[in-house]
């Protein structure tokens, strides 16, 4: 939806043109006077302004709102008050109310497709947590583990490498099955030592490939590397897109999550990398865990947790490191462990019909907030027309007229669906009940 910023630029750019195109006109009648033959055929070249729902969804938005929404900086601005002091000077002045308003549609119309398409992808059918739960997206999680020297340091609870390794294996332990992990290590070669540093910060090493989690097979990895040199976060968060094996598409999510309990050593740029990785086509979350981190280093991690769209967390001890990783990796598997009593409650019924009345009613609302945003930028646009002496008697009427129309329609067309879509939301709910209601007394 135009944002507001932009809206009331479009109103101040609208009055201006209007203005200026007046006064110029004005000016240029004690030049020359116009041949009015000539004026009648300039071409009026508008599409017809669709009066139904469908078809004003279909039209999209006007040609000045949809750049409106595209300006970057001054320059564009001045060049779209340029084409629009243009167009507006070259009307005919004999216009109707129906020509007039195809051009404020072709010209301003606001779009309506994003709220149309959420009633259309609304599903109105209650389906239980195991019905839900076979429709859930595939989950890919890959771990970036640190394995530089300072990881042998000890920590409340004990070394912090054993005790990453340990938290590793406690929380996938409870993973759903479909859920998929890698293991990334970084580090791990070379040494501290300066004369090491390029062994090290090449180390970056996938010793769990993309896969379901079997507890043996990665002991077994867990066992192939200990603390040993530099801090390469950038270069594993650039390498860990092989990992997800080109995992794409709205049926996949994606996660990173760094453990790591330093900065970047090896002169890359981890928040760049961070927001390539979150841009890409992947579209991974980068979460980041930093362990017993000082201040300065926290800044640099928690602007990589920033930059891939993911949380970042501090700990510093055994016990913070097991609650952190619960609590994150419960996130992406939300939805999967539904407490089975909570259905037989109802709770989760209950629950599922809250949640329909609130999506439905904020489609709603963004449809009514659309169509009265847009009624009165047109309508504001039609005043100016008007103080400026642009409109033949009674056309203002007709053009108000027809604006109050468009947005009666609008909105008759989102109760419509709204009432429609509820009717079947409250009918699968009352059929839920109903079926809980055996159950219970089976």
């Amino acid at each position: 939806m135009l944002r507001s910023t932009r809206l009331h630029m479009l109103l101040c750019l609208l009055v201006l043109v209007i203005t200026a195109c007046s006064n110029e006109s004005n000016g240029e009648q004690t030049k020359e006077k116009e041949d009015p033959e000539e004026k009648l055929e300039q071409e009026f070249d508008y599409p017809e302004a669709a009066r139904d729902a469908e078809g004003i969804i279909e039209q999209g938005p006007g040609e000045i709102v949809q750049k409106i929404e595209d300006l970057e900086n001054i320059e564009d601005d001045e060049k779209l008050y340029k084409e629009l002091k243009a167009e507006v000077k070259t009307l005919p002045d004999d216009l109707s109310a129906d020509q007039l308003y195809d051009f404020l549609i072709a010209k301003f119309a606001f779009p309506y497709q994003e709220p149309a398409d959420a009633y259309d992808e609304f599903d109105p059918i209650y389906k239980s947590p195991s019905e839900r739960k076979e429709e859930e997206k595939q989950k890919n999680i890959v771990f970036l583990l640190d394995s530089s020297g300072s990881m042998a340091g000890q920590v409340n609870g004990g070394v912090k490498m054993d005790l990453a390794k340990s938290a590793l294996n406690r929380v996938l332990g409870n993973l759903d099955p479909k859920t998929k992990i890698a293991l990334r290590v970084y580090g791990h070669k070379g040494s501290s030592d300066d004369k090491d540093k390029k062994v090290s910060c090449d180390s970056s090493e996938t010793v769990y490939a993309l896969n379901s989690y079997d507890e043996g097979i990665f002991q077994d990895a867990l066992k192939e590397f200990k603390p040993s040199g530099w801090t390469p976060i950038a270069t594993s968060l650039q390498l860990a897109q092989d990992d997800f094996k080109g995992a794409t598409g709205d049926d996949v999510e994606n996660v990173i999550y760094v453990i790591s309990d330093g900065v970047e050593t090896c002169d890359g740029d981890p928040v760049a990398a961070a927001k390539e990785i979150h841009e890409s086509d992947l579209n991974v979350t980068v979460n980041v865990i930093g362990f017993n981190v000082d201040s300065k280093g926290q800044n640099q991690l928690k602007d990589t947790a920033a930059a891939g769209g993911g949380k970042y967390k501090d700990v510093n001890s055994k016990a913070d490191l097991n609650n952190t990783l619960n609590e994150l990796i419960s996130d992406a598997k939300k939805g999967i462990d539904k407490d089975i009593s909570d259905a037989k409650a109802g709770i989760d019924i209950n629950t599922w019909y809250m949640d329909q009345n609130s999506r439905l009613k904020k489609i709603h609302d963004t449809f009514i907030d659309i169509s009265r945003t847009e009624s009165e930028v047109l309508e504001n646009i039609v005043f100016e027309l008007d103080d400026e002496g642009k409109l033949k008697d009674g056309i203002y009427t007709g053009l108000t007229d027809l604006i109050d129309e468009r947005m009666e329609v609008m909105e008759e067309y989102s109760r419509e669906r709204k009432d429609s879509l509820m009717d079947e939301t409250e009918a699968s709910h009352k059929k839920a009940r109903e079926e809980l209601e055996k159950k219970r007394q089976e």
